[in-house]
């Protein structure tokens, strides 16, 4: 007999493969019991209801996401896992195209449930973290510094998770290959244009008086 975690595993992935065909709304015990070769009585014996078999594949697509990318190499050149972990987040390949439409599918549907709304937002805010940890990487900044006001970090988390995100959706519209023609292209000019090299200008910007240049704090200000 399939263990209760093998057997949910097995079902939710059933449920995925439905939902990249049919969406959300194509989902149904009879259908993913055929999707995943089993009677609807085995549904119903792991999920006894559908919002309860939609919860936990959301929560195990999740899951496997955040393994994924916590199992990625991170030695080496920093530039370039750090780059890597990135365009992993992005549809560039068949298995990612599907798993970015399934995960788009269920944020839509979370709207209607507090539960899978819960779920969205603890995933976007593990997302920033790691978005965080990747800029302080690229920076050389302490890992286990806390962000400040003047550093900017918090705020170039978030563009840089709004721009994967952006940047996803973009691309998931393009023909595969166009897709991973473009995707590391984007992210490459991104990372110049935003991460890269940018922790003096931040701090220099953040001491500057609105419509000026930065404040000269050195002793020698002032002085002829």
């Amino acid at each position: 007999m399939v263990g209760t975690s093998d057997g949910k595993h097995k079902l939710a992935d059933a449920l995925t493969r439905v939902v990249a065909r049919e969406g959300i709304a194509g989902v149904s015990v009879r259908v993913v019991a055929a999707e995943a070769g089993v009677s609807a009585g085995t549904v119903q014996h792991y999920f006894p209801t559908r919002a309860e078999m939609l919860r936990y594949a959301m929560e195990w697509t999740s899951t496997q996401v955040e393994q994924r990318l916590t199992g990625a190499p991170r030695w080496g050149d920093v530039w370039e896992w750090t780059r890597e972990i990135l365009l992993d987040l992005l549809p560039l390949s068949v298995d990612r195209q599907r798993e970015h439409a399934v995960w788009l599918a269920f944020v839509a549907y979370a709207d209607t449930d507090p539960l899978l709304a819960a779920l969205k937002r603890q995933t976007g805010l593990k997302l920033r973290g790691l978005y965080s940890r990747i800029i302080r990487e690229r920076r050389g900044l302490p890992a286990l510094a806390e962000s400040t006001a003047n550093d900017g970090l918090d705020a170039d988390s978030l563009l840089l998770q709004s721009f994967i995100d952006g940047l996803a959706m973009q691309l998931a519209d393009l023909e595969l290959d166009e897709a991973v023609k473009l995707g590391p292209q984007m992210l490459d000019r991104y990372l110049d244009l935003a991460v890269d090299g940018v922790g003096d200008k931040t701090v220099s910007a953040a001491l500057a008086p609105r419509g000026g240049d930065p404040v000269d704090r050195s002793p020698s200000a002032g002085k002829e």
